[in-house]
């Protein structure tokens, strides 16, 4: 059965960037996340009211009809939390679900939809694992508050969540614990599921003018490509150290970038960047054009050889993706990337990437002068790399727990009943009384247990006796017992 669905994602979104100007052409993971959520929806049959909200939109306020039964909304954030935005389109649309994309979005339907509504909520990456590296970049763990505040907020109302990866699914199961979530009531209702990262499928034809070679880098050049925001994950020091030692051994190795800052979440990553490469002896080399229209990124991938991502390990990484590898590799453009998100592991071991240690700027720079030395040999894996992301990854397979769902989408079990508190903390000397308490509890039960088995045994003992001895014992030691 076809359903209306409101779709909330954090814009800007696909559609809202063909009508923005050149310098707002910024397409984060989480907004590719609510279109593809949203065009899933659509092509099954849905009736879908997409939500794209910004701190500022970048078109008009008033509904746009992208195809019949498929509507784009573009609020501003102040809309929805100072306003009534979101209750005015329920109101409106009369919408069977809600759909959110991502952290944010899913806070926000969290609190300003109806209860009533099922909601399905997508954490696409862990809350707080981006939290602890936002705290390492500002070393202040105050700024964990509002990541905790969102995650309690969303896994306390959703009634099923998405996950990026097996690895945050499993993770995202044990904080849904730690918040009553696994209850008598929800025993047999899976909460969670992955939906991982996800690509549109459809390719775009190559530029007949080149954007890279000859406007850019030298025709001959060996280009290795970072594309996407620089965010807290992103390990620029051996970034650096690696690039610095296959420049000084490749000399047509050329990096170039086609991403940047991304503020307010992490506004010192790119700049510090920025200065080391400003100060290289190879800094002609470095090709830092920031962000880049969205429309034709694919031929940035189709002009590199190689694509590059890392990071430092952390939870962050564990928990999250790293969703530009989907997009270079349906380019057909290989990659290089330090292992720690499920998908890397996967990429890895189809030999579709290639890896080396975390933090490790040396061998860094013996990966990467390797393959430039080797360019037919990196030609033979474009192929293969994108029929294999293609197969796994395209958003209409990718969101099939989602569309199950929304095929017929409700409440969870336990909505609307009062959620144990199971996370509130003790003092240490109460905990220590506590403890206490149950060993000596349990010393008891294992006394009254050992006496319940030793009556059982003596019960027993006394039925195995033959009655006619007894009986005949009895009788002839009775006191009272006449004699005839």
């Amino acid at each position: 059965m076809n359903r209306p669905i409101i779709v909330i994602g954090q814009g800007p979104l696909p559609p809202e960037l063909a009508e923005a100007g050149e310098g707002e052409q910024r397409l984060s993971a989480p907004g590719i996340r609510a279109w593809h959520f949203a065009r899933a929806l659509r092509e099954a049959g849905h009736a879908v009211a997409l939500v794209s909200v910004m701190p500022q939109p970048l078109i008009a306020a008033l509904p746009r009809h992208l195809e019949p039964d498929f509507t784009l909304y573009s609020l501003a954030e102040a809309d929805v939390t100072g306003g009534a935005a979101l209750a005015r389109l329920e109101q409106e649309f009369e919408p069977e679900a809600v759909v959110a994309a991502s952290v944010w979005p899913s806070y926000l339907a969290s609190l300003y939809f109806s209860p009533q509504l099922p909601l399905w909520a997508d954490l696409f990456g862990s809350p707080l694992a981006e939290g602890q590296a936002k705290a390492v970049q500002a070393g202040d763990d105050a700024v964990l508050e509002p990541f905790a505040r969102f995650e309690r907020t969303v896994l306390r109302r959703a009634d099923r969540v998405s996950a990026v990866s097996s690895y945050q699914e499993y993770a995202t199961v044990g904080a849904l614990a730690t918040h009553g979530r696994l209850n008598r009531a929800s025993d047999g209702y899976r909460l969670v599921y992955t939906i991982p990262a996800t690509l549109d499928p459809a390719v775009e034809e190559a530029s007949a003018q080149p954007f890279l070679r000859g406007p850019v880098v030298p025709p001959e050049a060996f280009v290795v490509l970072w594309s996407g925001g620089f965010n807290t994950w992103t390990d620029i020091d051996t970034l650096f150290r690696g690039l610095e030692g296959a420049m000084q051994r490749c000399h047509d190795l050329h990096f170039v970038s086609t991403g940047g800052a991304l503020p307010p979440h992490d506004s010192q990553t790119y700049p510090r960047f920025q200065q080391l490469t400003a100060a290289s002896p190879n800094c002609d080399r470095y090709h830092l054009l920031g962000w880049r229209p969205y429309s034709g990124l694919h031929n940035y991938y189709l002009e590199s050889n190689l694509g590059l991502v890392l990071d430092r390990w952390s939870y962050e990484g564990v928990l999250g993706s790293r969703t530009r590898l989907l997009d270079w590799l349906l380019y057909g453009l290989p990659a290089v990337t330090t292992v720690t998100a499920e998908l890397t592991v996967d990429l890895v071991r189809e030999g579709l990437a290639w890896s080396f240690p975390h933090g490790d700027g040396p061998a860094l720079a013996t990966l990467l002068t390797g393959l430039a030395a080797d360019r037919a040999g990196l030609g033979r894996h474009r192929q293969r790399g994108s029929q294999y992301v293609r197969d796994r990854f395209a958003y209409s397979r990718a969101c099939e727990p989602l569309l199950e769902w929304a095929a017929a989408p409700r409440r969870a079990p336990d909505a609307d009943l009062p959620l144990p508190v199971l996370n509130e903390a003790s003092a240490p000397a109460l905990e220590r009384l506590l403890a206490d308490h149950r060993s000596q509890l349990e010393a008891k039960n294992l006394q009254i247990k050992a006496l319940e088995t030793w009556a059982g045994e003596m019960e027993a003992r006394l039925k195995a006796r033959p009655k006619g001895r007894l009986a005949s014992g009895l009788t002839k030691n009775w006191p009272g017992k006449k004699k005839q």
